[in-house]
């Protein structure tokens, strides 16, 4: 067992494999270090505590999701003990089993005895012309070749880090173990979304929360299965009563009608997600009655306010005189109001007939 060689290794595999986190490597190094105090056999009992306590992971669901992974991606092997009152064993995979090839030449050992053929005697002179004559060693060249040994040994981290970044791919590729490096793109995530039939508003804060976050859950854990998030991202958002209504491709409709129309079924607040858009498209009129209900709405938002302006713009709604400056002022705020009026109250008379569906109404 190559102590150096088998550290590198793994920190080579560290710097390739993405699945590992922090917690990872702190759990292996511990894993490592008790290794070493059973002097490298395979397996050895641990203890749980003390695992825990010399890598500092404080959370019992850490520490076993770190040695069940750890065990899923070959980094060792975890033998479970047949009773509660045995210690586990842990096997740890041996990364320094490559072997450095054989240098081509060693060095003279000065205090060996030559070794020389039978009937042949060494020739100590550099004047010998027989190309078969045996010669003593050049001690200089000898020393040349053990400084280029010297610096094969130096550069074995490189040569360990090539060598595994190889295997590192293939330790990705296992089968069962996703290929983490993978991140959806944000037209990949709205066309999900589109063919979840859920709002495009909702996939572009999906992406860009989570590519913020380098597609990384809480823990620092690499999403696996995005598309899975992606579902549980819309749940959330509908348990919080959070509605945010996509936009839709065909030309002057707006937000969608009928994504707004299902959550107000489902006894959501809708009104500050009606817009100007749904009047248009679902094409109705303002009559007398929402005139006035729009004006109820204007008083009821003005009252309370603090502001100078405001108080004077309330006087006016309430003295009702239609050629008063400030009314003509507020006129396109009016309009906008009176239109969102419709609409909530469209829906509601489609609720009212039991009906499911605003376009075929």
């Amino acid at each position: 067992m190559n102590y150096i060689r088998h550290l590198n290794a793994f920190f080579s595999f560290v710097r390739s494999d993405n699945r590992l986190t922090s917690s990872h490597v702190s759990l292996y190094l511990a894993l490592f270090q008790y290794w070493n105090f059973n002097r490298f056999q395979n397996p050895f009992p641990i203890y749980r505590i003390n695992i825990m306590q010399l890598s500092k992971i404080g959370s019992k669901n850490t520490y076993h999701k770190c040695l069940k992974e750890l065990h899923e991606t070959k980094y060792i092997l975890y033998h479970p003990s047949a009773s509660k009152f045995q210690a586990v064993k842990i096997s740890m995979i041996r990364l320094d089993i490559k072997e450095e090839e054989e240098t081509k030449y060693r060095q003279l050992d000065l205090f060996a005895s030559p070794k020389n053929d039978i009937n042949s005697v060494p020739n100590l002179t550099d004047t010998s012309t027989d190309i078969n004559t045996d010669t003593v060693p050049n001690l200089g060249h000898s020393l040349k070749l053990n400084y280029k040994e010297k610096n094969s040994v130096e550069k074995t981290p490189t040569k360990i880090f090539e060598k595994n970044k190889e295997l590192s791919e293939k330790i990705n590729s296992v089968a069962g173990v996703p290929n983490m490096r993978h991140t959806p793109s944000l037209p990949e995530v709205e066309s999900f979304f589109n063919a979840s039939k859920y709002p495009i508003k909702e996939a572009q804060k999906f992406y860009y929360y989570n590519h913020g976050k380098g597609w990384m859950l809480t823990d620092k854990i690499p999403i696996t299965d995005w598309q899975s998030l992606a579902h549980k991202w819309m749940l959330n958002s509908k348990n919080s009563n959070v509605i945010t209504p996509s936009l839709s491709g065909e030309a002057g409709r707006g937000p969608d009608i009928q994504y707004l129309y299902e959550r107000f079924l489902e006894g959501q607040q809708i009104s500050k997600y009606i817009f100007v858009e749904h009047y248009t498209f679902l094409q109705l009129q303002i009559t007398e009655e929402i005139k006035q209900e729009a004006l109820q709405r204007r008083i009821n938002q003005l009252s309370g306010s603090n502001e100078n302006s405001q108080n004077q713009l309330l006087e006016a709604y309430k003295v009702g005189n239609k050629n008063d400056e400030l009314l003509i002022q507020d006129e396109a705020n009016f309009i906008s109001l009176a239109k969102r009026v419709a609409v909530f109250n469209y829906l509601k008379k489609l609720q009212q007939a039991g009906k499911k569906n605003v376009i075929d109404s």
